[in-house]
């Protein structure tokens, strides 16, 4: 078994700042890493709020639409009642003329009829 000639075997100092290096390259990288991720969790959190925000902006126009269209419905169901209730007093108003003149009528013939 060959063993490493003295001169080329690293020592113990060398070894010692090799595993140093690698450490101090290993913590920048773990350093890099974490401020990626905090970067890309502040991203996501940004992304989040303008959605929760182009939501809120989408169900208010939804709700406004939906009120709009509640109060055209209301309006047209005004328009149709108010249209039935004059069609239904111009009938009970010619109805009531009707009578009257009935009534004058009578009563013309009842007075008159009695003079005679």
């Amino acid at each position: 078994m060959a063993h490493p000639e003295p001169s080329k075997a690293p020592s113990g100092d060398e070894i010692l700042r090799k595993i140093a290096q690698k450490e101090r390259e290993l913590q920048e990288e773990l350093a890099g890493a974490q401020r990626e991720a905090a970067r890309l969790l502040e991203e996501a959190q940004r992304q989040a709020e303008a959605l929760r925000a182009r939501a809120r902006e989408q169900a208010q126009q939804e709700a406004a639409a939906a009120a709009a269209a509640a109060a055209a419905d209301g309006q047209a169901i005004t328009e149709q009642v108010l249209a039935r209730a004059r069609t239904d007093a111009e009938a009970i108003r010619k109805q009531a003329e009707g009578r009257m003149n009935a009534a004058v009528d009578l009563v013309v013939r009842e007075v008159l009829g009695g003079l005679t």
